[in-house]
């Protein structure tokens, strides 16, 4: 990944960076669906690479159980709410699409504080550490993907898409 971004960039801003750039978003969506991927965490752990940070497991586990609670009760079930809708309704009700657009400002609103939560703990907790950015962000995706289930060939097709 080259550093197109100032490196003191916050983690909203890089992560609605690198998620807009083509086939990322499609790729973390599939990774969530496929293999519960929590798509903010894995935002953190490229951006905490992209910084200069490695990931320990410790610190990765203290994320997970800081933003488990937050997630479980907010964020999956406005997901779950608004995808629910778009099975349920028509799609082209400009009704139903309105009240949809709400309720997913509402999540990007929830996701956002998620991500608060993410770059206010790891600044606090972690200094920045040797190694190149592309080896720090490999290491930080496989350290959180790895027991998930996700292939390397998944991870190394999102390394590719950053690059």
């Amino acid at each position: 990944m080259h550093p197109s971004l100032p490196i003191d960039i916050g983690l909203w801003d890089f992560s609605v960076h690198y998620y807009a750039r083509p086939g990322v978003s499609p790729l973390c969506l599939r990774l969530q669906d496929e293999h519960g991927v929590n798509v903010n965490v894995l935002l953190w752990a490229l951006w905490l690479g992209y910084r200069g940070i490695r990931l320990e497991p410790v610190q990765l586990a203290q994320a997970l159980r800081m933003t488990h609670s937050w997630d479980q009760h907010y964020v999956l079930p406005l997901r779950q709410l608004r995808r629910r809708m778009k099975v349920e309704f028509d799609v082209t009700d400009a009704s139903i699409e309105a009240v949809r657009t709400q309720i997913k400002q509402a999540e990007l609103l929830a996701e956002k504080y998620l991500q608060q939560i993410l770059e206010t703990q790891i600044s606090i907790s972690v200094a920045r550490t040797q190694g190149t950015v592309d080896a720090l962000i490999a290491g930080n995706l496989w350290l959180y993907l790895q027991p998930l289930g996700v292939s390397k060939a998944s991870v190394e097709e999102l390394l590719v898409l950053l690059d």
